[in-house]
Parts: structure tokens; sequence; C-alpha cells
């Protein structure tokens, strides 16, 4: 294959995370927020955010609507963004091992999406 650096807009995008342990792989956790830095090029965006934890394979564990976040959906966003994503069902996020973030196509990605970075904030619990 050869490489092609124009971007285009897609249907079929898929990025996952690994499962995220924070290098503490026996210690439980408790995931507070997300936040992404993106823009989708004064478009809307169409990326939709799910989480799921300890090795599930489902993602399919909601955020609450939030700053440039609702829906499920990144926000249209001229510029670069910051979207901060709480889960939807806190306990969901409570003593948990691990953690991986799947967004995906829910319509047509626009060409102009691009992510900077994702921030997990989140609180290792006391080894019991």
């Amino acid at each position: 294959h050869k490489w092609d650096g124009t971007s285009k807009s897609s249907t079929g995008m898929v990025i996952t995370t690994k499962d995220i342990d924070f290098g503490q792989p026996g210690q439980r956790k408790k995931i507070y927020k997300v936040y992404i830095t993106y823009t989708s090029g004064n478009a809307t965006s169409n990326v939709q955010v799910y989480y799921d934890v300890d090795g599930g394979t489902a993602l399919n564990k909601t955020f609450q609507n939030g700053t440039n976040f609702s829906s499920n959906e990144l926000a249209t966003a001229n510029g670069w963004q910051v979207a901060e994503l709480k889960p939807t069902t806190s306990s969901d996020a409570n003593n948990v091992k691990s953690f991986q973030l799947k967004m995906s196509a829910g319509g047509t990605v626009p060409s102009g999406f691009e992510i900077n970075d994702v921030t997990i904030v989140y609180r290792a619990k006391g080894i019991k």
C-alpha cells in the first residue's frame, strides 16, 4: 500500500485505544472525566465517543452531555476545542482496573476532523 497524506471524509472511522491501566494493573481507580482536544474544520463532527472498563469489549458505555459534547457526539468545532466528557453512570467508572475509549463515525466524519490529545482524569484508590 502507498501512503496518501491527503485528508478525506470517512464513514468508516473507528479509533479504539488500548485497555489503559495507568501503569497499575492491579489497583482500583475512579475515572472522573475525559478531555478531548479536537477540531472538525467547522463541520458537524459526527464522531461518537464510548468507553468500557476492565477489558470489556462492548465499548457501549456513554458520557453525559457537557462542554462541546451532546447526544454522545463531539460538537462542531471551528479551531481547536476541548470536549469535557463525564461518564453517564459514575458507578460504571468506579473501582475499575482499566479503561478503554472508542471514537467512531456516527455519519460522515469531515476531512477537517483532527484529534490533538486525549486526557483522562482519574484517581487511584487504596489497596485493600
